[in-house]
């Protein structure tokens, strides 16, 4: 069976309780780092950031901090495998599978294994194409649902041997981290694809994904066809969780609540949503990323 999802090497902090901040960026009194701790790391960055608004050297300070990590130990570098994530919210623990999605599953026409959900704004996802350009470091924003209504593949996973990495409160909510050996994910990606009905639906950044997309039309026009194999930059980091899963509630732009077989037939029909797409109802913090080189 063809899969787009592949199995990344993921990098996680060393201290995590060090990476957490308020998702309006405050951090009680203490210096941080922005740009690679906290809710506003690469893949996370405000969008006003990227607007042009004379912000450029605070984005190129997150660029030489993401360098600064990768060098002076605060990130570990794991053995391949997926991740899965657990957020106990407002709405109850919702679980996901971090691992990479192949990005010429994105058509820009339409019909590929993943699709957008909504309306994008051009200058934002070239901003974005540009600062993925620029990063060697990719932390996920983007986060893709699947259907599993009895919820099998999740009820299967948490029967697994996983090694536990982190359990951390957070103002938005309680994060706890486990790795899934790659053995373990091998045979995952394959059950996680039976799940793509009638596909794999953003609901979380688009515009991220979007953006990684082009990024690699790019770059894969510099390559050979074998380079383009497994260039890290045809893949990109995602979040898969079940939207049949009661824990995971979605809004629309303008704050109301989206029925999800609305959502699933807009996605069979590969259309977008309308009223700026939809969202997660709870704030998406991210601890884990990979290294990215386009060298």
């Amino acid at each position: 069976m063809k899969t787009c999802i592949r199995i990344p090497r993921l990098f996680v902090p060393r201290d995590y309780e060090d990476w957490i901040l308020p998702a309006d960026g405050a951090d009680g009194g203490r210096t941080q780092r922005e740009g690679v701790r906290g809710v506003t790391v690469h893949g996370c960055i405000a969008p006003h950031l990227l607007r042009g608004n004379g912000e450029e050297e605070k984005l190129a300070a997150m660029r030489d901090n993401m360098y600064t990590a990768l060098e002076n130990g605060e990130l570990e570098g794991l053995e391949r495998g997926f991740l899965l994530v657990r957020r106990k919210t407002a709405f109850g623990v919702r679980r996901g599978i971090l691992a990479c999605v192949d990005l010429e599953e994105l058509l820009p026409g339409g019909g590929g294994a993943v699709r957008l959900t909504a309306e994008t704004d051009p200058a934002l996802v070239n901003a974005l194409v540009r600062e993925r350009a620029q990063a060697v470091l990719e932390f996920p924003r983007t986060v893709l649902c699947y259907r599993d209504k009895r919820d099998k593949l999740m009820r299967a996973l948490e029967e697994e041997e996983l090694a536990p990495l982190y359990e951390i409160d957070t103002p938005q909510c309680t994060l706890n981290g486990e790795f899934i050996y790659d053995f373990i994910a091998e045979e995952l990606l394959y059950d996680l694809m039976r799940y793509a009905d009638p596909c794999f639906g953003v609901l979380d950044g688009n515009h991220t994904l979007l953006a990684a997309r082009l990024f690699w039309e790019q770059t894969k026009a510099k390559l050979s066809e074998r380079e383009a194999r497994n260039h890290p930059a045809r893949f990109a980091l995602a979040e898969f969780v079940n939207l049949c899963d009661p824990a995971v509630q979605l809004t629309d732009a303008g704050n109301i609540p989206v029925k999800k077989d609305e959502l699933l037939s807009m996605l069979k029909a590969d259309k977008k949503y309308p009223a700026g797409g939809v969202r997660l109802r709870e704030e998406r913090i991210s601890l884990e990323g990979r290294e990215i080189s386009y060298d």
